[in-house]
């Protein structure tokens, strides 16, 4: 079960009246019949109350959801005020709202681009509510679709919301015979095997709307975390790669010793990847998971020459001379050399906030450096600053090999390639 923990880089927007959170796959939006399951609406508030060091929650008002593997954009009220508009523009589909999903298609003759219009109502199916295509009793139901790129029976496909019915894209796409990969209710199974996935790769990436109380209008957009090249379909993708942010303070391990403690469990990864080396709880930044062992194993051996790079965080400013000590190598824990290594300080670090914040004296500046080592002992890089004596305060590991973090995977966030996969 995944413990819903909003950062300051979740935000999207947010202005006196809004404010927009990029929901993430995995993420409840409400509260559900089991009162201890976080919920992205909880979080939210929570959030805000700590942020801003309010006495009692704040006013938080939503009326739209996104199904639970679905990721993108949510927008809530912050006032009673900003109630009443985001009331009127679902109640009368006055927003833009864009959405990117990654469907399969067999056949040749899907057009590039399209309205799907059908009359739709909702069946159940045991203890499952399902949206079916019916002649009469339903309620119209209006999508929009453009083709934006293709890759044999891959198709990147961009839906726009006409209307707002439950389930509508999912639906409607599998109808007329080009399925969500991932979509376990209205999917093919035997697609959803063959590429891996387990619930929609379906993004609410844009959401437009003209605000009534600023008089103007307001735009709001969402990467897309998959990329249409990263999912594959060749019988020899043996493997499963995952690119991880790790936050601050989470284990890099899938067990935990208390509810208190996050760890990786707590992120929706796939199943049977284990992290190639390890990151500590307080560092942050790329971690692989993976079951294919030879990477593993290379990656962890410095004889094959693959780097790992970190951005380090440290106290005060080091001479030129001390950065000379740390690249030839130098002496940590029980006697141990470092092999050399490449560093150089950074002026301009363009990175989130970490939260909590790291420790400032103001007395005492601090500086970046780059720091790139062939090898992986525990709490190297650590050490090594310490050994010259300066503590790194704050560590992101930012690139392994070739690999390199990107700014739009943010933290707690993943994508999943197949391989095979080379550094």
């Amino acid at each position: 079960m995944i413990k819903i923990r909003i950062s300051g880089s979740d935000i999207l927007f947010e202005n006196e009246h809004y404010i927009a959170i990029n929901k993430k796959a995995g993420w409840v939006v409400h509260q559900t019949l089991d009162p201890n399951r976080s919920n992205l609406f909880d979080a939210l508030k929570s959030f805000i109350k700590q942020r801003d060091k309010l006495e009692s929650s704040p006013y938080l008002t939503l009326h739209h959801r996104l199904d639970i593997d679905t990721s993108g954009i949510m927008i809530f009220g912050k006032t009673k005020d900003s109630n009443k508009v985001l009331a009127d523009i679902f109640n009368n589909r006055l927003a833009k709202k864009i959405y990117h999903a990654i469907c399969y298609y067999e056949g040749k003759d899907l057009m590039p681009e399209g309205l799907c219009e059908d009359f739709l109502k909702k069946e159940k199916h045991g203890k499952i509510e399902k949206m079916i295509r019916v002649k009469a009793g339903g309620q119209k139901t209006l999508t929009k679709y453009r083709i934006l790129e293709e890759n044999n029976h891959l198709k990147l496909i961009e839906f726009e919301l006409v209307t707002g019915r439950m389930h509508q894209i999912r639906v409607q796409s599998a109808l007329r015979g080009f399925p969500i990969v991932g979509d376990t209710l209205y999917g093919d199974n035997n697609i959803n095997k063959k590429h891996h996935k387990n619930g929609q790769l379906l993004h609410a990436t844009s959401f437009e709307f003209f605000d009534t109380l600023s008089k103007k209008t307001i735009k709001i957009d969402s990467k897309t975390p998959f990329l249409l090249n990263d999912i594959g379909s060749k019988k020899e993708n043996r493997y499963t790669y995952v690119l991880f942010n790790k936050p601050y303070n989470v284990l890099c391990q899938f067990t935990k010793d208390n509810d208190l403690e996050l760890a990786l469990c707590d992120f929706n990864l796939p199943k049977e990847v284990y992290p190639v080396g390890r990151l500590d709880k307080d560092s942050e930044g790329l971690l692989l998971l993976t079951n294919d062992n030879d990477l593993k194993n290379k990656i962890a051996s410095p004889k094959y020459n693959i780097d790992k790079t970190y951005l380090v965080q440290i106290e005060n400013i080091p001479t030129s001379e001390s950065l000379k000590i740390l690249s030839r190598g130098i002496v940590i824990k029980d006697n141990y050399k470092t092999l050399p290594c490449i560093v150089r300080m950074i002026k301009d670090v363009d990175i989130p906030e970490r939260r909590p914040p790291i420790r400032v004296r103001k007395k005492i500046p601090t500086c970046w450096l780059e720091i790139k080592i062939r090898e992986g002992k525990n709490r190297q890089v650590r050490r090594m600053t310490a050994a010259i004596g300066h503590p790194t305060l704050r560590l992101i590991r930012v690139a392994i090999g070739d690999i390199k973090l990107e700014k739009s995977l943010l933290p707690g966030s993943h994508l999943s390639r197949f391989g095979p996969f080379t550094l």
